[in-house]
């Protein structure tokens, strides 16, 4: 009577199994809907869109030479390999946008919104365009791997262009700006004892400043002592009249 069960069990558990089976119906296949942005490296065209403002209002707006703009792609790209976080960190657009303490890494990039829109179209800017695309896919090949820093000095403040002679090696000139690079130690000690024009111009801008303001401090402590000693005055003479 056992045997018979168990045979009936198998029976019915066979009989479920192929009616599950049976029932079993996969499910259809959604299609994969096309985006906009599907096949695409959104992380390379950003990179390569905040490469093109950088050297576009840095310099291609203004009309900078090509080997001035290729210099430009060359401090950005240094910078964000160098991975520094007063840079702004690994990334080309960390880099060009980097702002600390209120004042912009490039000065573009503190302009008002509507003043740093790029156009739509415009030779300028697809030129700047097709200079950062060669400086990221590595076709730039001309500029000093080492330049971390450049300035125009025709429009920089006397003080910055001293700082820049002080505490900069120059490298290059190329188009209307300067390209420098970090001292080494002994290098270091050598800028800092060397005299420029530039600082020595800043020095001399400085005197008349400093001797309007001593002008300035002697009236007023002249005036205070004055006023000091004319209380001190009629004091007295009410203490008489006692």
């Amino acid at each position: 009577m056992h045997c018979r069960l168990l045979i009936v069990l198998a029976g019915l558990a066979a009989g479920l199994a192929g009616s599950a089976d049976a029932a079993y119906m996969p499910e259809p296949e959604v299609p994969v809907q096309e985006t906009q942005f599907q096949g695409r490296n959104i992380v390379a065209e950003t990179e390569l869109h905040c490469m093109t403002l950088g050297i576009y209002f840095e310099g291609g707006s203004t009309f900078e030479s090509e080997i001035g703009q290729r210099h430009i792609a060359r401090v950005i790209a240094e910078r964000a390999k160098a991975n520094r976080r007063i840079w702004g960190g690994p990334t080309i657009c960390g880099v060009v946008f980097h702002k600390a303490k209120g004042v912009c890494q490039f000065s573009f990039a503190c302009l008002p919104l509507a003043r740093r829109k790029p156009p739509r179209r415009g030779k300028w800017w697809e030129f700047s365009k097709s200079i950062a695309r060669d400086e990221l896919e590595g076709r730039n090949p001309e500029p000093d791997p080492l330049i971390r820093y450049y300035m125009q000095a025709e429009l920089t403040p006397l003080r910055n262009v001293c700082q820049f002679r002080k505490e900069f090696v120059p490298v290059v000139k190329a188009g209307r700006h300067e390209f420098f690079r970090e001292p080494g130690t002994w290098e270091r000690r050598e800028l800092a004892r060397r005299e420029f024009n530039e600082c020595t111009r800043y020095a001399q801008s400085l005197k008349p400043k400093k001797a309007k303001g001593k002008k300035a401090a002697a009236k007023k402590s002249k005036k205070h002592f004055a006023k000091s000693h004319g209380k001190k005055k009629l004091a007295k003479l009410a203490r008489l009249k006692r």
